[in-house]
């Protein structure tokens, strides 16, 4: 269902636990990229890869980071091993990938989305948006003012670009 949502096969509505409500494209509406076109080996990620797995930056914004065990290794070397809501240390075998902006929001998986956390903090969040949830971490006492207010201004950066993996 996402693989055909991301090539443009279908456009998801609404997403439940009971099930998708899917609007189907005609073959002609489809934009997916189709071998033989000029640039669609690069714009599908084929040899488009530089030093340590890292797509070079003019490929950068369009990258799927999940693709690949190097790329999905970058966004958590970024975090330095803590998570990045609650900021505790996490091992490696208890921390995940999480998408800011959630799947069902239509979020994407690129490097400005996808953020290293730990297990607990990956359950909780959901599908909430993560400006909620950091507040929620803060009620709890979870995050010291000070913190809450590095975090919402890491998720602006993280948004801008500005954390690079």
């Amino acid at each position: 269902m996402r693989r055909l949502d991301e090539l443009g096969a279908l456009r998801v509505l609404e997403r439940s636990k009971s099930g998708h409500l899917a609007e189907m494209r005609l073959p002609e509406k489809i934009r997916a990229i189709r071998p033989g076109r000029h640039g669609a080996s690069m714009a599908a990620g084929v040899g488009a890869t530089g030093a340590a797995g890292e797509p070079p930056a003019s490929s950068l914004e369009s990258t799927d980071f999940l693709k690949t065990w190097a790329l999905r290794k970058a966004i958590h070397d970024r975090e330095r091993g803590a998570c990045f809501y609650c900021l505790r240390r996490t091992p490696a075998n208890v921390h995940c990938l999480d998408h800011v902006v959630p799947r069902v929001r239509f979020g994407r998986n690129s490097y400005r989305n996808l953020v290293s956390c730990c297990i607990e903090c990956n359950t909780r969040k959901g599908d909430r948006p993560a400006p909620d949830f950091l507040r929620t971490l803060y009620r709890l006492g979870r995050l010291t003012p000070a913190e809450l207010d590095a975090r919402l201004r890491a998720l602006k950066d993280l948004a801008a670009g500005k954390l690079r993996p």
